[in-house]
């Protein structure tokens, strides 16, 4: 062999090697940055231009639904309220998912239509909703595979 054909080796050895690592490199770096936090967001954002189109006592129901578009929904029992909800949640990896922030307007009508009040909640004066994971008992979730043999035999007596 020649000197030429051994520094040639070498070169090819050396870009392999190279390029062997920088694929990793980015392997590595792809994998990182796919397991990063999501964040999304939920429902309609008022902005400050919107609400300061909007007058407490001049402005109808039909000028806020003009503005702001569909409510997120409406009062119960013919209440003249409508809500919009926005939310910001976010999911972090193989976790559950929080939210970050929740902004709810009430904008409260009277019997004409006219604006009465704007009301603000957000999630630090909202309620709390606890979730409970844990099972809720129910008659036969405790039984064992006798105590159903014999409860399906005696459900069998009965029909016949």
């Amino acid at each position: 062999m020649t000197s030429v054909s051994l520094t040639c080796k070498f070169m090819i050895c050396q870009i392999r090697r190279t390029l062997g690592a920088l694929c990793f490199g980015i392997f590595c770096f792809g994998l990182i940055g796919g397991c990063g936090e999501r964040i999304s967001e939920h429902g309609h954002t008022i902005t400050k231009v919107e609400l300061n189109t909007i007058e407490i006592g001049k402005s109808k129901k039909a000028d806020v639904l003009g503005t702001l578009g569909q409510p997120s929904f409406e009062g119960a029992f013919n209440s003249q309220k409508l809500y919009y909800v926005s939310q910001v949640m976010e999911a972090p990896v193989a976790g559950i998912k929080t939210t970050k922030a929740r902004t709810i307007y009430t904008f409260t009508f009277d019997n004409d239509n006219l604006l009465q009040s704007i009301d603000l909640t957000d999630e630090k004066s909202g309620t709390v909703v606890e979730h409970i994971d844990e099972k809720t008992p129910t008659t036969g979730d405790t039984y064992g595979v006798i105590e159903q043999i014999f409860s399906n035999i005696r459900r069998g007596q009965t029909e016949q």
